[in-house]
């Protein structure tokens, strides 16, 4: 539906804000994209999405479509639609698909409301096509508070500051129960030898960063290497690295902005904390521990999952020495080669 809606649209005049690709669209389109992997999308000028206005984005655009990413939260659909009013000229058109039961009554609303002139122009299979035309300035006021949503982790194992969070970031309103079980099963390691005095640590699919700024806080002379695809909470993560002191010079956390570790030139590590995407096809989960072997040689890798089969048997293949401990609701496997 929404590739019909814009087919007529020359691309250069076409905004994607954090969406699925359309087929059929020409060459030159801009999209907002929240994640590394997105920048290989052939043909379309690839912007990463910021909660402030950019100057030169916004107003350009005769068209901007939105598709929800219902996994990363209603806040984060309620600020792709003020960033997507933001972009348009005087007239142009926003654009969003979206199921009734994903919240597209409220999403409606929030169209109306900042852009006006809502029409539905097609329902097909529970969704919903919106538009809504910015006859006049849109509601800044009121696109400025949707795009300014913040959060706090206030979180002990952590310590201060809290944590800064963002819409479309995992468990952007507390320090999810992996994250923190694993955190004090390495805490527990740590007190009794187990880990030693680790000099290069990696925190693999790194969030926000709670297991590597955890590490720095455990040990102050460790040099610790953050690894993260989502650019969202790259940004967060470079935001609280910052807050905390640790952005250098010399950085004693170093943030890589990439889809895992196969590109990336990387010194040896003595420890690996991984939280990794349950979500994860089996191939990619693979991909994500191919280079392991190779940098943990002699190290150890702590994982926290909530069932371990699937995570046990890519590490066999790659022939780690495996202990798995059970801690309430998750296992934690570890692995050294």
């Amino acid at each position: 539906m929404l590739a019909e809606a814009v087919r007529e649209v020359a691309p250069q005049e076409l905004a994607l804000v954090c969406g699925g690709a359309l087929p059929g669209l020409g060459a030159g389109a801009t999209r907002l994209i929240t994640d590394v992997r997105e920048e290989a999308i052939a043909g379309e000028r690839c912007v990463p999405f910021s909660f402030a206005e950019d100057p030169a984005l916004d107003g350009r655009f005769t068209a901007a479509v939105v598709w929800p990413r219902a996994h990363l939260g209603k806040d984060f659909s309620l600020a792709c639609i003020a960033r997507a009013g933001l972009l348009l000229q005087p007239g142009g058109r926003l654009l969003c698909a979206v199921r009734k039961n994903k919240g597209g009554a409220s999403l409606a609303r929030e169209i109306e409301r900042l852009v006006g002139n809502l029409t539905t122009l097609q329902r097909d299979r529970g969704y919903s096509l919106y538009c809504g035309e910015a006859q006049g300035p849109i509601d800044r006021e009121a696109a400025s508070a949707l795009l300014g949503a913040r959060y706090a982790i206030d979180e002990p194992l952590l310590g201060a500051p809290p944590l800064l969070a963002t819409p479309g970031v995992f468990s952007r309103k507390h320090l999810d129960r992996g994250t923190r079980a694993l955190i004090l099963h390495a805490a527990q390691l740590a007190t009794t030898g187990t880990l030693g005095e680790p000099r290069r640590i990696l925190d693999l699919c790194a969030g926000l960063g709670p297991l590597g700024l955890w590490a720095a806080r455990r040990w102050p002379d460790a040099a610790i290497t953050a690894v993260e695809s989502n650019l969202l909470a790259i940004a967060c993560l470079k935001a609280n690295t910052a807050a905390r002191g640790l952005d250098g010079p010399p950085p004693r956390l170093r943030i890589e902005a990439a889809d895992g570790l196969a590109k990336l030139s990387l010194p040896s590590f003595d420890l690996a904390l991984v939280n990794p995407p349950t979500h994860a096809g089996e191939d990619e989960l693979r991909g994500l521990l191919a280079p392991l072997p190779g940098l943990l040689r002699g190290g150890l890798a702590l994982f926290v999952v909530n069932r371990e089969g699937r995570l046990v048997g890519l590490l066999e293949e790659l022939s780690a020495a495996i202990e798995i401990a059970a801690v309430p609701g998750f296992s934690i496997v570890s692995a050294r080669w």
